[in-house]
């Protein structure tokens, strides 16, 4: 089919609105093979294209589902092939890919020359192309690739996808609130599914259309107190606030954090930090320069804080990073002490001893 994406093709969403757009036309028989890492399209794709093919009335007639048990590649064809007394049309998914086995070639002289009404749906979120079997249901019929989010283009239209997505369920999030909630979900959709839904209830009914959640309440509802206090500490670090640094900092080493782990928050955004200043003086626009720096969940504390750090100070954050990685891997020292030492060394003011 045309619209079939390959892995460096466009990203989940984009393939959702092709295939509801191809949907619309009616869709071809035979082969359909569901697969990417954005589980979340692929979910909804497969969803509408069998709301498409198996109308509710004949349901029951049209569609049979496979995967429970293992199944070979010639059962399922030969379920696909079968006709029925009842049903105009045959549909059949497989709902587990990791359920079927057998040679490829029964699927490839289906997806061939399928039967007019006849249809078969593979759900396979991982396909491994150095497997002959696989590597045939990547290629023949119609294989869909739903991928994540790659570029800054595509974090962005996530970012307007979760906004629309709390929208339904009568949530505003703040700015803020939402990047700390694609930085704890990454681009699992299903995930911030389930987190809106569980901020929505907290809410209540009472809240009225449209509530605003701020970035305060989603830390602490989705992810406790711990987890995304890293971005408080990034926060701090950009505002080069060493008293709110250290008191962040220890939030998270009381919390159970891994100072390793801790450090690797803070050389992030150092390394956005370094970005945005590069860009900054090359004279690159402000929106370039957010964009680069993936800042725009905090484009107003960047601006400032480009102008408390020196270019000078931002190139040597990179060696008191690797020092420190260093020192938690081969002395016994305290590596909270040693953390808070490297906190107070990134933010203290360019008159204060470093």
């Amino acid at each position: 089919m045309a619209f079939a994406s390959r892995p460096e093709g466009p990203w989940g969403q984009s393939v959702l609105a092709t295939t509801l757009a191809a949907l619309a036309k009616g869709w071809p028989p035979g082969l359909t093979v569901l697969t990417g890492d954005d589980v979340y399209h692929l979910d909804r794709a497969q969803a509408a294209i069998l709301d498409h093919l198996v109308p509710q009335k004949n349901g029951d007639f049209a569609l049979s589902v496979a995967g429970d048990a293992a199944i070979t590649t010639a059962a399922l064809v030969g379920s696909a092939r079968s006709t029925g007394m009842f049903a105009s049309r045959r549909v059949v998914l497989l709902k587990d890919i990791a359920s079927l086995e057998g040679d490829p070639e029964p699927l490839a002289a289906y997806a061939a020359d399928p039967p007019r009404a006849s249809f078969l749906v593979i759900r396979a979120p991982k396909l491994d192309r150095k497997r002959k079997l696989h590597k045939a249901l990547a290629e023949a019929g119609a294989c869909l690739v739903f991928r994540s989010p790659a570029t800054d283009a595509e974090f962005r239209q996530l970012a307007a996808e979760m906004a629309a997505m709390a929208a339904e369920r009568g949530v505003r999030l703040e700015a803020r609130a939402s990047g700390l909630l694609l930085d704890v979900c990454g681009s699992d959709l299903n995930r911030v599914a389930v987190e809106l839904d569980k901020l929505a209830i907290w809410l209540g009914p009472d809240a009225g259309g449209g509530a605003l959640l701020d970035a305060r309440t989603v830390r602490e509802l989705v992810a406790g107190s711990g987890l995304l206090s890293g971005w408080e500490l990034a926060d701090a670090l950009t505002e080069r606030d060493p008293v709110e640094a250290i008191a962040a900092a220890r939030r998270l080493l009381d919390s159970g954090d891994e100072p390793i782990r801790i450090l690797g928050g803070l050389a992030s955004r150092a390394r956005a930090l370094l970005c945005a200043k590069a860009m900054t003086e090359a004279g690159a626009s402000p929106k370039a320069v957010v964009d680069a720096a993936r800042a725009w969940y905090f484009r107003d504390g960047l601006t400032k804080g480009l102008k408390r750090y020196t270019m000078q100070e931002l190139l040597a954050m990179p060696a008191r990073f690797l020092e420190a990685d260093r020192i938690f891997k081969s002395r016994s020292l305290d590596k909270g002490a040693v953390l808070e030492s490297v906190v107070l060394g990134l933010t203290a003011s360019a008159q204060e001893p470093r």
